[in-house]
């Protein structure tokens, strides 16, 4: 009696064990989905910013007609940091995706 008492409670104990390290795993990956989803919010703001410094560049070049907007420095600067966030967010959502259809 005593060693099935004690066969049945090391298999429930394995049992929890294994539970626990699925659960573990489980909010590891949801953590990084959440990080990275994080991050891509954040980079996005970024842009939002980015954008915003366009728009007022453009604005304050609107009294000079003879300027082409598109070659200015800040507005070429921008655009190209904005493509380049723009890339960084697909990818960060693309791996949060990758991550979270793997569960």
């Amino acid at each position: 009696m005593w060693k099935r008492l004690k066969n049945n409670f090391d298999s429930g104990i394995e049992k929890i064990k294994w539970f626990s390290s699925l659960l573990s795993e489980r909010f590891k990956i949801e953590y990084l989905v959440m990080k990275l989803l994080y991050q891509s919010g954040q980079l996005e703001r970024k842009r939002d910013e980015l954008m915003k410094t366009i728009g007022q560049r453009v604005y304050k070049l609107k009294e000079h007609p003879d300027r082409y907007i598109l070659k200015d420095r800040v507005i070429m600067e921008s655009i190209t940091e904005i493509e380049k966030i723009d890339a960084e967010i697909e990818i960060t959502k693309k791996k949060a995706s990758e991550i979270s259809s793997t569960i």
